[in-house]
């Protein structure tokens, strides 16, 4: 293979982050710097963003990596436009060794030197300042593939064989290459990559050329791209296989699943299914795909799945599975996931956001889109009541004051991490699915199309889309809009009914919704559109209307007589809590919660359980009704009423009463998950076979069903030696019971099976079933796997949140870390997981319900949070999150018993009559 590294005019220097990593020799004589140079002040580096002073206009990279081996060597160069003189031009990056740099300007080359800081910012100073017009900046370097992250360039030894893999958003590409690491900076890229015999390479574009070596290893050239961002870069070495699927939209663009070597059959379901989407949004946007090819490329490890244009990666359990132990959940969930991620190519790839503050119309629209797209595709599916499900779940996350804007001002490199959080997903795809609604579908789609056509190809903010829309609704949508993205937080609307003499009205009020522990932060208002469903001697009707202020009211027009009931919240499209008052509340409990759609009863469920948790009503009243609920045919209705079973968490319990929480478990959705049973029967609809797995986990699981545990744990005992002995989709359940139920037998058997499975999916099952166990001995036995160097720590971690998230074994977790914190996440580069996980530490406090454990949570982590990528917002998240867990105890605590105990006395035998 040719060498990159060619001779060095200048001092080595190696350019790292505060990471402990060890400086070279010629680095270490660069930092004795002469006195001579002292006198002259270095550079200060910029604090979060690049100067607009140079700016790149394209990338050639060469990189040579083997996969068995840690690090690799780069040569770029990059393009500048200068707009005002310089001796200094900044860039990023990170852990990279500059072994060469020069720069080129009108011919002649300019001496640099390359600044040396612990910060992620690379300096090079010039001899002479650079003037206005175009240069050129090379530099070469070496960098490193990681073994314990996730982030830039990481290492996976899969099925024996080593293959290098990258993800770069948010800011991870300066790990890979010295670059102008920000969205704006959108311009094209062509990569070459020099690899050992044996492996190929994927990345955004198609092969151009490929060049054999006398040693065997090959060099391949890519086409250039057209203008991305860093971030979304990417590229994949190793010896993989590649499964063709149909050539995909408009251009017929070739398609192909990338899986690991001998596993290409497993991505069957995802080249059947891929064209078929990209197929559909297509034809939602009217603008065909725009990029080359399409590659899917399964990754091991990786958390989650990402959308880069002509490389899409997933992790490699969502993509792959062999035919014969496929789900329907795993399919579903990758069809939702690659729906997201293809509806990226628009959103965010064609155009992208100009900064991180907007990273909204990225992940908001990705998000709203896959449920609009679904739910024609799929029509079973269910995508619009799932989609009230998921709106439900995001007002859970806006409840706290710690809760982010979905325009949150990025001011340092931790909003960047907190912003890609529930807010930016579940909260911005529910407010523009609301504004959907309000203004019509048509007016919408027209909407997106025309800031698609508008900014295509480059960069675009909030007002950009704010202006496209508001054009086609011939109205400024601003107003409504920005109240819901640029304050944190969601109204709660009261409605109440008033029938006289005149027309029926709605009174509707509004003020911020919050949970009991968490205290006002002042006056809050939202321009909230509303609409209002009723019904009059058995015919519905709807009035809307905006609420703008504190008060307002919505005439019902249709109204001849009072209505029978109304529902201030058609369809659940409304981004608020809804509490009904007096005889509103009254007539919908008695004659109209039959004839809700079923998006509506969901909507509803959601907002019953959060009054519960404001003190707004009786938790009793909540799980009354989910009691009701529970017993509806209907999967997602049932699914909702489980979700409501929070109202009754052990967190809020004392541990002797227990036993009559899983009683009333049992007694509410024992009988169906006892007939669901664990084995799957022909003919059944897939509602029924997606609800069994969860159902029967919640009945054996949290309400000990002696039925099921005992089943549970013979076929726990089968499953170990035969791996056909449970059927694929349960799996996980019968693991999760008969871990609950476990004793040391089983943990030894369970750990033995872990140190020796080759297959990484079985091998993820079975620390999964690991993270089931609820004694805390046991735990304190499995937490130390951790260390276990003949395991990944990227997999193993799951072992100690999900510890940390059992009243039971919570104790266990903390003081694991408290104990282990510096092994865990510490400075040195021997810590087991990255940096960037140190801020994630602090959830292992999050189930706590006790003012004395919050206040150790605060102790140990509110200094190491600080200092930690994101720590200050999620120690904020945990330590509220804690207040309102304690002040809901305080306040629904003995109602929730009183409950339970009446249902079990209820449940109990009566004794005979005595004579």
């Amino acid at each position: 293979m040719p060498n990159l590294l060619r001779p060095a005019a200048l001092a080595v220097v190696t350019l790292l982050s505060a990471c402990g990593a060890r400086q070279t020799p010629a680095a270490a004589e660069l930092a004795a710097t002469p006195a001579s140079a002292e006198a002259t002040p270095a550079p200060t580096p910029p604090t979060l963003r690049l100067p607009g002073d140079v700016r790149p206009n394209g990338y050639a990279v060469e990189l040579t990596l083997d996969p068995k081996v840690s690090t690799f060597q780069g040569t770029a160069d990059i393009g500048l436009d200068v707009s005002k003189p310089t001796s200094v031009v900044w860039l990023h990056a990170k852990h990279l060794t500059v072994k060469q740099a020069s720069v080129v300007q009108g011919g002649a080359t300019i001496d640099v030197t390359p600044l040396r800081n612990d910060t992620d910012f690379l300096g090079f100073q010039l001899a002479r300042p650079l003037v206005l017009g175009t240069a050129k900046l090379h530099v070469v370097y070496e960098g490193i593939a990681s073994e314990k992250e996730n982030d830039g360039a990481f290492r996976v030894n899969e099925g024996g064989d080593w293959y290098v893999f990258t993800q770069f958003e948010p800011i991870e590409a300066r790990r890979v290459f010295p670059c102008f690491d920000e969205p704006g900076f959108k311009v094209p890229w062509q990569l070459s990559f020099t690899v050992p015999a044996g492996n190929v390479v994927v990345t955004n574009t198609p092969q151009l050329t490929e060049e054999a070596h006398p040693d065997g290893g090959h060099t391949y050239r890519f086409a250039r791209t057209q203008p991305l961002p860093s971030y979304l870069i990417a590229f994949g070495v190793g010896p993989f296989d590649f499964l063709p699927a149909a050539d995909a939209g408009e251009k017929k663009v070739k398609t192909r699943i990338v899986t690991p070597r001998g596993r290409a059959v497993e991505g069957t379901y995802a080249a059947k299914v891929t064209p078929e989407i990209l197929a559909a949004l297509e034809e939602y946007f009217g603008i065909p795909y725009a990029y080359e090819k399409l590659d899917v490329l399964a990754v091991p490890l990786l958390g989650g799945a990402m959308e880069h244009p002509g490389l899409v990666t997933f992790n490699s359990r969502s993509i792959l599975a062999k035919p014969e132990e496929d789900t329907l959940n795993r399919q579903r969930g990758f069809s939702e996931t690659q729906v997201h991620e293809l509806g990226h190519q628009w959103f965010g790839n064609l155009v992208t956001l100009a900064w991180w503050d907007d990273l909204w119309l990225n992940e908001s629209f990705a998000s709203w889109v896959t449920p609009r797209i679904i739910e024609k595709w799929q029509p079973s599916w269910d995508a619009p009541v799932e989609r009230v499900d998921s709106r439900s779940r995001a007002l859970d996350a806006d409840s706290l004051l710690a809760a982010r804007r979905i325009r949150q001002p990025i001011d340092s490199a931790n909003d960047i991490h907190n912003a890609f959080d529930g807010i930016t997903y579940g909260k911005g795809s529910a407010v523009l699915s609301m504004t959907e609604e309000w203004l019509g579908r048509d007016v919408f789609q027209r909407g997106i199309q025309r800031y698609m056509r508008k900014h295509a190809h480059g960069n675009a903010t909030a007002k950009d889309f704010l202006d496209a829309l508001s054009a086609e609704a011939k109205q400024d949508v601003t107003g409504v809009l920005g109240t819901f993205l640029d304050q944190s937080g969601a109204p709660l609307v009261t409605a109440s009914l008033e029938c006289g003499a005149g027309q029926p009205k709605v009174h509707l009020s509004q003020r911020r919704y919050l949970r009991l522990g968490t205290q006002p932060p002042g006056p809050q208002l939202w321009k909230v559109p509303v609409c209002v469903e009723y019904a009059v001697g058995g015919k519905q009707s709807r009035a809307c209307t905006v609420l703008e202020g504190e008060k307002a009211e919505v005439a019902l027009a249709d109204a001849k007589a009072c209505p029978d009931w109304v529902f201030p919240n058609a369809e659940g499209a409304g981004f608020f809590r809804m509490q009904l008052s007096g005889e509103a509340a009254t007539k919908l409990t008695k004659a109209g919660l039959d004839k809700l759609s079923r998006a509506e009863r969901v909507a509803l469920m959601g907002d019953v359980r959060a009054l519960a948790l404001a003190g707004a009503m009786p938790a009793s009243e909540a799980l009354t009704l989910a009691a009701r609920m529970a017993q509806d045919p209907d999967r997602i209705i049932t699914e909702t009423a489980m979700d409501m079973m929070d109202l009754a968490s052990l967190r809020l319990l004392p541990a002797d009463k227990a036993p009559e929480r899983q009683r009333f478990v049992r007694d509410t959705f024992g009988a169906r998950a006892r007939q669901l049973g664990f084995v799957p029967r022909k003919g059944e609809s897939e509602d029924t076979r997606i609800l069994r797995s969860r159902l029967v986990r919640m009945v054996g699981r949290d309400g000990a069903d002696p039925k099921l545990v005992a089943e549970a744990r013979t076929l726990a005992d089968k499953w170990l030696k035969d791996k056909r002995a449970v059927a694929p989709d349960m799996v996980d359940a019968v693991l999760a019971i008969a871990a609950s139920q476990a004793d040391a037998a089983f943990l030894q058997k369970v750990v033995a099976a872990v140190k020796t499975e080759k297959e990484r999916v079985t091998r993820q099952q079975l620390i999964g079933a690991l993270s089931s166990l609820t004694d805390p001995e046991l735990v304190k036995q499995t937490l130390p796997l951790m260390f276990d160097k003949a395991l990944d720590p990227r997999e193993t971690t799951w072992l100690l949140f999900a510890a940390s998230g059992n009243v039971k074994t919570r104790d266990v977790a903390f003081d694991f870390v408290r104990e282990n914190y510096d092994r865990l996440v510490g400075d040195s580069p021997d810590a087991l997981l990255p940096r960037d996980m140190a801020g994630r530490m602090v959830f292992v406090g999050g189930s706590y319900c006790e003012a004395d454990k919050r206040q150790q949570v605060a102790d140990f982590f509110t200094e190491r949070n600080a200092k930690a990528p994101g720590g200050p917002r999620l120690l904020a998240f945990v330590l509220e999150s804690v207040d309102q867990c304690v002040a809901l105890k305080a306040a629904q605590g003995q109602d929730v018993q009183t409950f339970l105990g009446k249902q079990g006395a209820a449940k109990a035998p009566k004794a005979p009559a005595t004579r």
